[in-house]
């Protein structure tokens, strides 16, 4: 019935085995290296986005507190120039307040000389002044 010939089964044998062997150096072995590679790129990324990410999450901290800090520092400089700005504000108005003061002073005695000087006036005219007006009263009576 079925006859076996073991030439044709081993040359069908040796020319299988050339068949594995052709390809596992053409095929099998340049795809596991390359996918070996592959696996090592992606690991070595995978590594590289972690170390990254931890960078941006230290610059993100080092950004916030710099941030932090120029806040601080402008609130001391607001504080500081508000201080010398009430400081000047209140030079100011101390010297406004000795300028009408002084001003004050002065026109006081100017009113105190000009009344003496109208009191002197009028005393030295009283004599005249009630001439005056015991004339105009003789002329009504």
């Amino acid at each position: 019935m079925l006859d076996i010939q073991f030439g044709v089964l081993l040359f069908i044998a040796v020319l299988f085995l050339a068949l594995i062997f052709i390809l596992n150096k053409m095929l099998y072995q340049p795809l596991l290296a390359f996918m070996d590679k592959r696996d090592e790129t992606i690991k070595d990324d995978m590594k590289s986005a972690k170390q990254m990410g931890n960078d941006v999450e230290e610059a993100q901290k080092v950004a916030h507190d710099t941030i932090l800090e120029a806040k601080s520092q402008a609130h001391k400089i607001r504080e500081s120039a508000t201080a010398q700005a009430k400081e000047k504000a209140e030079k100011l108005i101390d010297s406004a307040k000795e300028t009408i003061d002084g001003k004050y002073n002065d026109f006081t005695q100017s009113l105190l000389s000009q009344r003496e000087e109208l009191k002197k006036s009028i005393s030295a005219n009283v004599p005249a002044y009630q001439k005056s007006i015991q004339n105009k009263l003789k002329k009504l009576s």
